[in-house]
């Protein structure tokens, strides 16, 4: 099944190429480089996840889980083979028992009695209950399995997120101290204007407000960029303090054309795990309805055992006459007659819960789709304003640089220069947002279809 839908993956997100980022000559390209001042253990998404895959908590207890299903099929199938046991005991007489013989009590048995015996009981049939037994444990394992490929999408998109929350307030960081540096570099000319009689008092001490308005919130984005990385830290189980940190390329930033929705609505429905497991659960209600109506039914089994038994006054039997062997071979049929409805109670118990897991996986059903249309409509919006703030962004950087060479040559005032510098921080973070919102909906809507962790596994292998 993973070859299928790897296969779908690939065809549905194989034109990723054709969705490039920015030109290097767009200023646009320049607010999602790496932080140059960081160093230590550098990291690529790719790394985290598979780092996150082996080593974190939910993943190691899922399989966990799963095990102990698997040993529970084990358990299950036990019962379709015989039981056989052996037993043995040796018993000494400390006072022997006594019986009245006319006026006389007299002592009977030996001091010594040695049993041993071999026994073997077979269950020929039960109404269904070993079988379904069975059934219902496989299900079980299946559950187990699945549960771990949805543990995995979990983590696999919590760490694509996480990378993302670092990628974007690095690009915030250097969107604010952009921002930062042009407001001093306003600072420094009204000073200068200043002193030359050109601008008043007023004009450097407003100056003053913007800039040190702006420097919260370069350390808020600084803050939250460390936030980001002790949180994946978290995730794939290292110590806070360890100096890992994520790295990122062009490519981590592309954002692929769409497949349609009526595709996506097939994968989701095929290969969403929570489909798979609500989907076996209805299953294993099935089975428990089984198992319970397997309680009117009789039971037949089959049953045999071979015996040595010995009595001696003192020491081990030697003699033919100490010991004996015997053996007993036969049927046993069990039937209920009645148990005042206790198994037409279980039987309407489970007929009910299997009402509701069918309700669950009808409704299951509706979420992923709204699911998966929800991020479907997420990244189509998201790309759009992609599209539309990108030329905003070298819009508003030539409109910045002609207000200040009119501010410069006096033909243009401070509140102007201002309101141009303060339009190109709007863009920057309108356009750093569009990206961070689509990359997101795309990871969504590899979730919603379940397929984040398969197209990871295949670029990784």
């Amino acid at each position: 099944m993973k070859r299928i839908l790897c296969a779908a993956c690939a065809c549905l997100w194989g034109l990723q190429a054709l969705a490039a980022p920015p030109s290097a000559k767009d200023p646009a390209s320049d607010l999602f480089k790496e932080r140059p001042e960081v160093s230590g253990e550098k990291i690529t998404i790719d790394q985290a996840i598979s780092i996150a895959l082996k080593d974190s908590y939910q993943i190691i207890d899922a399989i966990k889980s799963m095990q102990i299903y698997e040993q529970q099929l084990k358990e299950a199938n036990s019962y379709f083979y015989p039981t056989i046991s052996i037993d043995g005991s040796y018993s000494r007489a400390l006072k022997k028992g006594r019986m009245p013989i006319g006026e006389t009590l007299m002592e009977i048995g030996q001091n010594n009695t040695f049993t041993a015996s071999a026994g073997l009981n077979y269950v020929i049939w039960s109404g269904g209950q070993i079988r379904n037994n069975s059934k219902l444990a496989k299900v079980n394992a299946e559950t187990g399995a699945y549960q771990v490929k949805h543990m995995q999408s979990l983590v696999t998109q919590q760490v694509v997120k996480f990378c993302y929350d670092i990628i974007y307030a690095s690009a915030l960081i250097r969107v604010q101290e952009e921002y930062l540096d042009i407001a001093k570099q306003h600072l420094a000319e009204t000073q200068a204007r200043y002193r030359e009689g050109l601008s008043s008092n007023l004009d450097v001490l407003n100056q003053k407000v913007q800039v040190e308005n702006i420097e919260p919130q370069v350390m808020q984005a600084k803050k939250n960029f460390e936030l980001g990385n002790l949180y994946l830290r978290q995730i794939l189980n290292r110590d806070p303090e360890d100096p890992i940190y994520l790295t990122w390329a062009k490519e981590d930033l592309r954002v692929p054309p769409t497949p349609p929705l009526e595709e996506l609505y097939a994968l989701a429905m095929q290969y969403r795990p929570e489909l798979v497991l609500s989907k076996l659960a209805v299953d294993a209600a099935h089975y428990n309805i089984k198992i319970a109506k397997s309680g009117h039914m009789p039971v037949l089994a089959l049953n045999a055992d071979y015996s040595y038994n010995a009595y001696t006054e003192n020491g081990f039997p030697r003699h033919y006459n100490q010991y004996y062997w015997a053996s007993n071979a036969g049927v046993s049929l069990s039937i209920p007659l009645f148990e005042g409805f206790k198994i037409n109670s279980q039987v309407t118990q489970r007929e009910l819960a299997y009402e509701q897991a069918v309700a669950a996986y009808q409704n299951k059903l509706k979420n992923v789709r709204i699911q998966v249309k929800e991020a479907y409509l997420n990244l189509e919006e998201a790309k759009s304003r992609i599209e539309a703030t990108r030329g905003v962004v070298q819009q508003a950087r030539e409109n910045l640089n002609a207000q200040m060479l009119r501010y410069r040559n006096g033909l243009s005032s401070r509140l102007e220069l201002n309101d141009a510098t303060a339009n190109v921080n709007e863009s920057d973070l309108q356009y750093v947002q569009a990206v961070y919102d689509a990359v997101i909906a795309l990871s969504d809507l590899k979730f919603a279809v379940g397929a984040e962790v398969y197209l990871y596994e295949k670029k990784d292998n």
